[in-house]
C-alpha cells in the first residue's frame, strides 16, 4: 500500500504522464492513499491562484480515485516521536512533511516521494 507525497500529485498535475502512467500501472493491484495533509498543501496551493475555481475542480476530480486518510491518535503520537528524534539529531524539516512521514508509518504505507529528506526517518519509502 502506498501513500502520495504532495510533490507527487503537484508533478502529475503539471504533466508528468510518466509519473502518472507509473501511478496507474500500481493502482491496479494496490491501494494508493493520499494523506489529508497533502490535500491541505495541495488546496494551499490552488487558493493561491487568481482564479482558483479550475484547480480546486482538478484536485477534486483526481482524489476521487484515491483514498484519503486521516490524522488519529496513533499518527500524533508517531509525530511526536519522529519529530523527537530528529530535534535531537538536528535534523527538523517542515511540520507538514513530518505528520506525512508519521501518517505512512503509523499505517505501514510506503510513501512515494521525491524528496531526499524522509530519508532521515525510518519509514518505507520509494523515491520517483
Amino acid at each position: 500500500m502506498y501513500c502520495l507525497d504532495t510533490n507527487i500529485v503537484i508533478d502529475i498535475f503539471r504533466g508528468d504522464e510518466k509519473l502518472k502512467d507509473k501511478i496507474n500501472d500500481i493502482r491496479g493491484s494496490e491501494n494508493i492513499f493520499i494523506s489529508s495533509i497533502t490535500l491541505c498543501e495541495l488546496y494551499k496551493g490552488a487558493f493561491s491562484f487568481f482564479k482558483p475555481e479550475e484547480k480546486i475542480k482538478d484536485i477534486d476530480n483526481f482524489i476521487v480515485n484515491f483514498q484519503i486518510i486521516d490524522l488519529d491518535k496513533e499518527v500524533c503520537k508517531e509525530y511526536g516521536k519522529i519529530h523527537s528524534g530528529l530535534k535531537k539529531r538536528g535534523n527538523l524539516f517542515n511540520d507538514f512533511d513530518l505528520i506525512i512521514a508519521a501518517i505512512v508509518k503509523s499505517n505501514d504505507l510506503t510513501l512515494i516521494t521525491r524528496d531526499n529528506h524522509f530519508n532521515n526517518i525510518d519509514i518505507n519509502m520509494e523515491i520517483w
